[in-house]
């Protein structure tokens, strides 16, 4: 190896300067505007994550720095995007680009016309969507790479961690705009060091970030200093250094919004924020996390239900438990009088027949889509009083609940995601009492916290087709909730609004 390869080897900035590396367009790399890259591409933390605004040259970043951890640090490669179009896109319309206007790129990747796979000398970069799990099993990998993590499928993204399973210290970079608080790539931003990019005001030589609206002058449209409010140039926003929030982290984290982009102007941005809408705004310029009103059941909506005291019922009330199957069975009790007074979890169904023994007119709602032989021998053991619940629509009357009759008697149909919403909904308005205080609900609350409510966006029109509510993380008690309401609403004596007159103090409990 010579010492220009010595040196390439060495480093990905020597690299680029050595070989002359040029975009899909031709053109050759350039820093000057995009200097807040610099640091990325440099970077070989393994553990790495990007929330940025879009088009800021994130992606060919990537599939350079790919091909170079590829050939120079001999690592077999996942990258990932949210579809396969996107994968034949984005190999027809920048990956087989990038390569043909680079000879030493051409040198390295012998199978040019493969969309799916490169081979780079003896390691391989696989392109794959998340649009199905069979994907994520297929190839080995030390390095995974996610791009689009917002919209791309998360419990896909998480099995693809699998195929690290099998190298010590396997590498997870991810990057993508973000949608939601704590969902996608704002999940491990949240793990990271959290970088800012800090510039120094040529005028008072104050050390800052940019951020809205303190940064830009409405009336002159234009950046200004925080500290002394002097005009900033671009100059001022195009020199400047990355800065961690925490330290000892277990992520290399940046954020990266067009306010720091010196070929965007303050005018374009005072104008996306006249015409876009606030989640545009959020997501795609300031590449932040949107928290709408209607996006997430927050921490503060449902610890409102608190009572600050117990109260469990007797066992001559009747009460509703729903089970949530999988690994574990999670479960929630409840009736109409007290709302949810316990929750928890059980290795096997000795708990529940418990409850079902202690409440004799107990009825439980199990999820029939986990454990199905399971949840089959729980339904037989206590007939009449245990229900199984299949998500689905019915599309002839559209009800939020079908129960079964004559050979279907038993079971229930349940719409998913109008359940997701109509539970969200009720704990905002105070409807579903928890009886005790925070820490008794904390762990409830991690499960609700890692549910989200998306766009669902046709692909072929671009036009908005319903939500869809997303886990990002274990959901089960917050789905063992589901299946509570769903039995409520046919057992707890009332209608899909039950619990209707409202905590009248929430440190009292509910009044009926």
């Amino acid at each position: 190896m010579n010492l220009k390869e010595q040196l390439s080897a060495r480093s990905l900035r020597i690299f680029i300067e050595n070989y002359g590396i040029k975009n899909e367009q031709g053109l050759p790399l350039e820093f000057h505007d995009r200097r807040f890259l610099l640091d990325i591409y440099k970077d070989l933390n393994p553990l790495q994550v990007v929330m940025k605004a879009p088009q800021i040259g994130l992606t060919t970043l990537m599939t350079v720095k790919s091909l170079w951890v590829a050939n120079y640090l001999k690592k077999d490669i996942i990258y990932t995007l949210p579809t396969q179009s996107d994968v034949q896109g984005m190999a027809a319309g920048s990956i087989n680009r990038i390569v043909a206007q680079n000879p030493i790129f051409n040198e390295w990747v012998k199978d040019h016309d493969s969309v799916e796979s490169k081979r780079v000398g003896s390691q391989t970069i696989h392109y794959r969507g998340t649009w199905t799990g069979k994907q994520a099993m297929m190839v080995p990998s030390q390095l995974n790479i996610h791009d689009e993590v917002d919209a791309s499928k998360q419990d896909i993204i998480e099995q693809y961690e699998t195929r690290l399973q099998a190298q010590a210290n396997g590498w997870r970079w991810y990057f993508s705009h973000p949608s939601l608080p704590d969902y996608g790539v704002d999940k491990w931003w949240q793990l990271s060091d959290q970088k800012h990019w800090f510039i120094t005001c040529s005028h008072c030589e104050e050390l800052q970030y940019l951020s809205w609206p303190e940064s830009i002058d409405k009336e002159r449209r234009a950046y200004i200093c925080k500290a002394c409010k002097g005009i900033l140039s671009d100059d001022d926003r195009r020199y400047g250094h990355w800065y961690p929030k925490y330290k000892d982290k277990q992520f290399s984290g940046y954020w990266v919004s067009q306010l720091m982009c010196p070929w965007i102007s303050a005018d374009k941005i005072l104008n996306d924020f006249m015409e876009k809408t606030p989640e545009y705004f959020t997501n795609y310029v300031l590449g932040l996390p949107y928290s709408g009103g209607d996006s997430k059941l927050t921490q503060q909506m449902l610890f409102q239900n608190l009572t600050g005291h117990p109260d469990v019922a007797d066992n001559t009330e009747r009460i509703v438990i729903g089970i949530d199957t999988g690994k574990k069975l999670d479960f929630v009790l409840g009736n109409t009088r007290s709302g949810l007074f316990h929750h928890g979890d059980a290795q096997d169904y000795g708990p529940l027949n418990g409850f079902m023994a202690r409440w004799p007119s107990a009825i439980a709602i199990i999820d029939a889509g986990g454990d199905f032989i399971g949840a089959q021998k729980f339904y037989e053991q206590w007939p009449g009083r245990v229900f199984k619940a299949y998500a689905g629509e019915d599309r002839k009357n559209n009800e939020l609940f079908r129960w079964g009759e004559k050979n279907e008697q038993g079971q229930v149909i349940y719409d998913l995601n109008r359940t997701w919403q109509l539970c969200v909904d009720e704990f905002r308005n105070r409807l579903i009492p928890l009886q005790g205080e925070e820490g008794d609900w904390w762990e409830y609350w991690l499960d609700w916290k890692n549910m989200s409510r998306i766009k669902v966006i046709d692909d072929k029109t671009g036009m908005l087709k319903g939500i869809k509510w997303v886990r990002n993380g274990r959901n089960h008690r917050a789905s063992a909730t589901l299946f509570w309401r769903i039995g409520m609403d046919k057992f707890g004596g009332g209608t899909v609004s039950f619990l209707s007159s409202g905590l009248q103090n929430p440190k009292k409990g509910y009044e009926v």
